[in-house]
This record gives C-alpha cells, structure tokens and sequence, in this order.
C-alpha cells in the first residue's frame, strides 16, 4: 500500500503545469500531527486488510520539504507504529516500511539527504533537464528559474538514485531528447517524462513530440546494446507492456488496493491527482477520522474492472495511460470514465513509436 500523505498544500515554486494550482489554488493548508498519524495508523490498517505486507509512506505536497518537521515526526511515528504491530502478531515479521518523498528539490541540505540515506528513501524529483529546459516551466514564487537551487545537489540525488521526473508543455518540445540525454548524463539511471496536457496540443505540435520520442527510442535502445540498463519509463514502459502482454492497470494503476491519498484535512482519496483540501470534491472515499466510505471505494474497484466503452476495439487501449489510468483521465476530462483526444492522440503516438523499434531490432 503507497500512503500518500499531502503535507502541505504550500510550495515555493509556481510551475506554470501544476495540476494543483485549481484544486490548492489557495496554497495554505498544511496537515497537522493528529491527522498524520491517524494516516499512518489508517495506512497501516488499510495494508493488513488487503493481505499486504509493504506499507510505503510517501510525502507529497505542495513541496513536502516545507513540512520537514512533519518528515521526521512521521517517519519516527511510522517505525515505531509498525515495530509495535509486529510485536503484537498484528502484522507478520516479514511486513516491510518503506519511504518515498516527491519534491522539486530545492530545498534539501545535508541533514535532509542524510535523513534520505539513513531510511532508504526514495527520491522522486522533479527536474526537467538543463537550466535552459527547466527554468521555462518551473519557476519560483519570485518568478525566476529554479535549476541554480537544484544544481548544487545533482550528484547527491544521483548517489542516493533518484528518479528524474520531466514534464512536457509545448514551451519544451524541441529540447526534451537532448534533456534527457543531459539527465542521463548526470548520472540519473531513472527517469520519464509526462505531458502537460492543457487541452491546446495541435497536430503540429504531436509531430515535433514525435521527433523528439524517436530520438529517445533510438538513444535509449542504443544505450541498452550498449549494456547501459538505465530505466526511460517513456519507452521502456510501453516496450515492457508489449512484450509481456500485461495490461497497465496491472502494472502501474492502484487506485483500490494500491493507493490512499490523504488531503492536508485527512481526506482520503485514491491517488495523487485527486487530492484536495476541498471539501465535497470528486471521489473522495472518505476521512481518516471517519472512516472509508466504502461505496466510494467500490467505485474505483468497479473501474479496475471494466474497460471504457469508448475505447472499445482499440488495440492498444491496455498499454494506453488514457483507457488504463483513473489518474490521467480524471485531471483531462474531471471523470475517471472520460477519454481525452489530446492523450488517445499521443498514446497512439507512442505506442507506434516503440512497436517500430522493436520491429526494427527483430528484423
């Protein structure tokens, strides 16, 4: 189970893609220690009644980095929650505690990378690439690029493997292959990219995309001949879900069993894009105070296992992110039933993309 815990609602960057500029457009709201730990007790609850035993506590925000304090009380109440549950018999010996952080990682320091080294964290960072690629889109409260702030402790998140994650807007296009090249260069070995889909993509811009996609394809393929197994979720993921015949939802889609986002409020709600201090928003399953509402939940459980009608006949619709994931259709359409032009569009594109190289390879 990845608990998914929004800190805070602040942050001290103003990324001009931000999902949640809407939904904590008002960026105030921080999660006080009764509901984190009330999330943490419910997480844990939650992982035991599914049968698992993994609980990842993920700090989110906002910039979770401005709740630091938060951090160290959670991972502390967390270890010592769990410590006593496997001395009790409540969960087996083999039940495991995991910590994950995502951050645009401007704000870490020694002590903070320390604490990341000391418990295993896994380090999820938004980086868009060099100073020139980043400083378009994520861009401080003041208005200026962000990439001097992060620089400095590039090879500290290489050290402790990070993964690099690079958002796509139609500012980026023409430099996003050599980005990730330059990430790859740094030292990252994980990184991928998504796409701020803002509901204005043209066919022109899907063809410039679709240069620079090829280009990756073709520079990660070379470098796993190569021997360099550096993970392109970009690419890679697609190829994997070809060659495997597994289904995305299967692989990467866990809004029932898999997910609980909690709101600065305890609200609780299937993953990271729908979380929101508002009350009453969309598919809310509940408070951490209150309990599940278990219809809401059966809710999520019944998209799991159906396929939209509309992407009847469609045969990538089980690698497509758009037919697959209740996270990227809900933040392009409002429901998790609702299918997007601009990301059908660029699913198929991708999907071709990487059906060609692989084409080519056998041949």
């Amino acid at each position: 189970m990845n608990l998914i815990l929004c800190l805070t609602e602040q942050c001290n960057l103003r990324c001009t893609y931000c999902y949640y500029k809407d939904t904590q457009a008002a960026r105030h709201a921080v999660m006080d220690n009764a509901t984190l730990e009330q999330a943490i007790r419910v997480g844990l609850e939650r992982t035991h009644s599914f049968g698992q035993n993994l609980l990842i506590v993920s700090f989110f925000g906002g910039e979770p980095l401005l709740r630091r304090d938060a951090i160290y009380h959670a991972v502390g109440f967390a270890k010592a929650l769990v410590a006593e549950a496997i001395d009790k018999g409540t969960v087996g010996k083999d039940f495991h505690l995991q910590f994950t952080i995502n951050t645009n990682g401007t704000l870490f320091d020694d002590e903070f990378f320390d604490l990341c080294e000391k418990e295993k964290f896994t380090i999820f960072l938004s980086l868009d690439g060099p100073g020139h690629h980043q400083d378009i889109a994520r861009r401080t409260v003041n208005d200026t690029g962000s990439f001097k702030a992060i620089e400095k402790n590039i090879p500290r998140f290489v050290e402790l493997k990070a993964t690099a994650l690079s958002t796509i807007t139609r500012a980026h296009i023409d430099t996003v292959a050599e980005s990730i090249k330059w990430l790859h260069s740094q030292g990252f070995r994980s990184m991928t990219t998504s796409v701020d889909f803002d509901g204005k993509w043209t066919g022109e811009d899907f063809e410039r995309l679709a240069r620079q996609y090829r280009e990756m394809a073709r520079y990660w393929s070379e470098c796993r001949k190569n021997g360099d197994r550096f993970y392109l979720g970009t690419i890679q993921d697609k190829v994997k879900l070809l060659l495997s015949g597994k289904r995305y939802r299967n692989y990467s889609c866990h809004v029932y069993s898999g997910n609980l986002g909690i709101a600065t409020n305890g609200n609780i709600y299937p993953c990271s894009r729908f979380i929101t201090s508002k009350e009453n928003a969309p598919y809310k399953q509940g408070n951490v105070f209150t309990g599940f509402d278990e219809i809401a939940c059966a809710e999520l459980h019944a998209f799991l296992e159906r396929d939209k009608q509309e992407c009847e006949g469609c045969d990538i619709r089980h690698r497509c992110s758009m037919h697959e994931c209740s996270c990227t259709s809900f933040y392009t359409t409002g429901h998790i039933d609702g299918v997007s032009a601009e990301v059908c569009t660029h699913e198929r594109m991708v999907a071709e993309i990487c059906d060609n190289m692989i084409d080519n390879a056998l041949a």
